[in-house]
């Protein structure tokens, strides 16, 4: 009976580390501190990233505060927090970061040096300016990172 007890406990103990582990991933990829998003939605968009890294290796992370530090541009500040959470690995350098301001309205897409070569700057100004933003313009923030994602995802793997 002991044995069966310990094995039970076991599967618990197991079962909660994993759910442990996924929301620590999850609150990784989606970094939502000004609240854009509800929780399914973030767990949507992170499914999703998680899964095109699976497959891929490449890594995304959306990032959403409420505004850009003071004397910051918010390209720069997005490539100092790409940097600073370490978005894309060293070996490939294939990060994108995708960052919202939301009381500044203000949005930015950086890269790393390999997903640059197929994320250019105008693309990425590109995919914010006619995918992202007509949703915001809407209040549908969800539905311009989604639709804005699945756009980026189909331009890296057209373009490798």
């Amino acid at each position: 009976m002991k044995k069966i007890t310990f094995i039970i406990c076991l599967l618990v103990v197991i079962s909660c580390k994993k759910e442990v582990s996924e929301t620590i991933i999850f609150n990784t990829v989606v970094q939502d501190y000004s609240d854009v998003f509800s929780e399914v939605e973030e767990q949507k968009l992170s499914k999703k990233i998680l899964k095109y890294e699976k497959l891929t290796t490449n890594q995304i992370c959306i990032y959403t505060i409420d505004s850009i530090p003071n004397n910051l541009e918010t390209l720069e500040h997005a490539v100092a927090l790409a940097n600073n959470l370490g978005v894309g690995t060293k070996e490939k350098n294939n990060g994108l970061l995708i960052l919202i301001s939301k009381a500044d309205r203000e949005l930015a897409i950086t890269t790393g040096y390999e997903t640059e070569k197929s994320i250019t700057d105008s693309l990425a100004f590109s995919i914010i300016e006619n995918t992202i933003i007509p949703e915001f313009k809407n209040g549908d923030y969800f539905k311009g990172v989604n639709t804005g994602l699945d756009s980026i995802i189909a331009k890296w793997d057209e373009l490798k």
